[in-house]
């Protein structure tokens, strides 16, 4: 499932691509990829005619601007795809939401597995910081009294209301992430894939920010340090810088929206590096499972307490696949 890089990478391509740009239709091809609160055939017609003012990301979601204070959100989840496909491209049969632009290209939704979930919403503030301004009420209550489904989400602060800050946030200090964790007895690894705790990281990120941070896996997180916190700290915002540089981790269907795989994948420690070599210190990297999760670390650079328990739950985990 693309992370905070991956996603963070197709929003900046299609930024440079598509802002700007009008829809002038929408085809849904796969009626659930359409999530709340809106209806497939009302979702393309209220596209029709707009045009998209900036591409940005929240969390794991690709988040597109109108100029109308509207968002479309697009969670890409285990296979989605967002392509911008030149006039005269052939067409897709993976392609569960088609939105055409005036110039004559397509912004392609494109999905295998059909776990993607696309939404159009109202503007509002989110907790890591304002994606669209207030409307005036008129217009917001016009748009409210189309929207049949009261317990759906309506403001697309209200889809992230339940997500913690962003992790490359100015606002996201040392500090910050101290107060997070105090009174946390939860393994590292489980609190960093909790999205009410950070948002964006995954399973790849979390594995590749504690062996930076020299920080088993398995260690409570009320035990840390401050120095230990500032070390994680420090090791979470540069993995995923890092993997926003390489354009995201490829391992399966992951591509940005140029259609090219990221490159990061052949730059990881130790996600999915199970007996290789540490790069640190030479030692074979384990995998054991938290959580019903993957985790790849070195037993020897990032040393638990529980290391009984740690080598025991490795060779478990030898048994299945890496990911």
């Amino acid at each position: 499932m693309p992370e905070l890089p991956e996603v963070e990478t197709v929003a900046r391509d299609l930024q440079r691509w598509i802002a700007g740009a009008q829809i002038t239709g929408v085809e849904v091809r796969w009626d659930r990829t359409i999530r709340h609160p809106l209806p497939p055939e009302r979702f393309a017609e209220e596209l029709r005619g707009s045009v998209i003012q900036r591409v940005g990301r929240r969390a794991k979601s690709v988040l597109i601007q109108l100029a109308d204070g509207r968002v479309m959100t697009v969670a890409l989840r285990m296979t989605g795809a967002l392509l911008v496909a030149d006039p005269g491209t052939p067409d897709d049969r993976y392609a569960r939401v088609v939105f055409r632009l005036a110039d004559g290209r397509e912004l392609r939704y494109r999905d295998v597995r059909k776990f993607g979930r696309i939404g159009l919403f109202e503007g509002g503030s989110l907790r890591a910081g304002r994606v669209a301004g207030r409307r005036g009420l008129a217009e917001a209550r016009r748009r409210r009294a189309k929207v049949r489904e009261a317990a759906a989400p309506y403001r697309v602060g209200d889809v992230f209301a339940r997500h913690g800050p962003e992790p490359l946030s100015p606002s996201f200090s040392a500090r910050r992430l101290s107060d997070r964790l105090a009174g946390r007895s939860a393994r590292l690894k489980t609190l960093l894939l909790d999205q009410s705790f950070i948002a964006g990281i995954g399973n790849i990120y979390a594995d590749e920010a504690l062996w930076l941070a020299r920080l088993s896996p398995l260690r409570a997180a009320d035990t840390l340090s401050q120095a230990e916190v500032g070390r994680l700290h420090r090791s979470i915002r540069k993995v995923l810088r890092q993997g926003i540089t390489n354009r995201g981790a490829s391992f399966s269907d992951y591509v940005g929206a140029d259609g090219e795989p990221g490159e990061n994948a052949e730059r990881l420690a130790v996600y999915g590096r199970t007996g290789a070599p540490c790069l640190r210190c030479g030692r074979p990297i384990q995998r054991l499972v938290i959580g019903q999760r993957s985790t790849h670390f070195c037993p020897y650079c990032q040393p638990d307490s529980s290391s009984g328990e740690a080598a025991a739950a490795g060779s478990r985990g030898q048994r299945s696949s890496d990911r």
